[in-house]
């Protein structure tokens, strides 16, 4: 019986594989992985852990071989994919060949060749740190993973400073009238930002952040107060089923400052900021008494609604810095701001980033627990 003999590969051009590790950044090109391949991401060794893989075989009776273009294409590098060991095993086993068609795995690599070379087109002067806040939101934890903030950051034209950024973690804490839990978020929020902007944490100067967070309203106030305004500050918006995004268009908000009719100077004023829910004046004089001064910032039109670009994000800043500059100049800033707010995340860290260390009132901030409890007074910024 005669033997039959094992056709082998042929060897790849060394400048193709060059060529395909240049537009790959090393990186898995399977749709989801994006796995750095010269390392292994369990034990952090370094090594080749990669796979060459063709999209159309080298060979006709190979996975979606081709009588014509298998030799034509088979050292081309249009016909190559860099591939973790895993996913180049996966796509050429023989069940998976029809679900991992040529058209499906062409329009793969097209995908990561084009978001790495975006992503290195990205002028230095683009670069940001990255800052993530999460938190649990009434017992459930909401997440900021670090490929949906890589995902905003380039597609806002931006790149990560580098890999970690700056991630506070506050899943730990239960929000609740108890002031310990505001106290401890308080901390940490502290604790983090001291240990990664500290002066000798590789002799670098933070020159531009980057902000995704989502929390309660007091502690984004707060992370907001303690960025500052001083350095630049893109802060991401996220919208229900939507991907963070700073996305710049016709604005859609109007807002309105509503004055209360009493010009009497006192010590205490309440700001109450309407746009995804409302508050009512029975609630702030529960807190504060009957016949507090009560400034509000609400929606134009619309009773409720959400901040869906920049521009509505600017109108709603420069608003608020009048509204806070009014009540220094007329109550003078020994005065107490007490904040009521119902708000989109974004918006409750304009409130923190805006209030100026020392020169502006103290903002007390409210935090509305659950229909049965109402407003509680969580923390205190400036």
């Amino acid at each position: 019986m005669k033997k039959i003999t094992k056709l082998k590969r042929p060897n790849i051009p060394i400048k193709t594989q060059l060529q395909l590790w240049v537009v790959s950044a090393g990186r898995c090109q399977f749709p989801g992985c994006n796995e750095f391949v010269l390392q292994d991401k369990t034990t952090l060794s370094e090594g080749n852990y990669a796979n060459i893989a063709h999209i159309i075989s080298w060979t006709p009776t190979g996975p979606r071989g081709d009588t014509a273009l298998s030799s034509k294409l088979g050292k081309d590098i249009s016909n190559f994919m860099l591939m973790c060991l895993r996913h180049g095993k996966m796509i050429d086993t023989k069940k998976n060949i029809p679900l991992y068609t040529v058209d499906f795995l062409r329009k793969c690599k097209d995908a990561h060749e084009s978001r790495i070379k975006i992503q290195t087109s990205i002028d230095i002067s683009r670069k940001t740190t990255a800052v993530r806040l999460q938190t649990n939101i009434r017992g459930r934890l909401v997440a900021v993973s670090q490929p949906d903030v890589y995902t905003a950051l380039v597609t806002a034209g931006r790149y990560p400073r580098d890999e970690k950024g700056i991630h506070i973690d506050l899943t730990n804490l239960h929000y609740s009238a108890d002031k310990s839990s505001w106290d401890t978020a308080v901390r940490q929020i502290d604790s983090t930002l001291s240990t990664a902007l500290a002066s000798g944490n590789d002799e670098r100067k933070e020159d531009h952040f980057s902000v995704f967070g989502i929390a309660p309203i007091p502690v984004l106030a707060y992370l907001g107060f303690k960025l500052g305004n001083v350095t630049p500050v893109d802060i991401y918006i996220k919208l229900r089923e939507k991907p963070w995004s700073r996305v710049s268009s016709e604005p859609k908000l109007a807002f309105a400052l509503i004055r209360p009719r009493s010009k009497d100077k006192t010590k205490a004023v309440a700001l109450s900021i309407a746009i995804s829910g409302t508050t009512s004046r029975a609630e702030i004089e529960k807190h504060l008494g009957k016949g507090t001064l009560v400034y509000e910032i609400r929606l134009k039109k619309s009773q409720i609604d959400q901040i869906e670009c920049i521009e509505d994000l600017e109108a709603f800043r420069k608003l608020y810095r009048e509204a806070i500059d009014e009540i220094r100049e007329l109550h003078g800033k020994k005065c107490e701001v007490h904040l009521f707010g119902a708000m989109p995340t974004c918006a409750a860290i304009v409130c923190g980033r805006e209030i100026i260390h020392g020169v502006d009132p103290s903002i007390v901030m409210y935090e509305h627990l659950s229909q049965e409890e109402g407003f509680m007074p969580a923390l205190t910024i400036n």
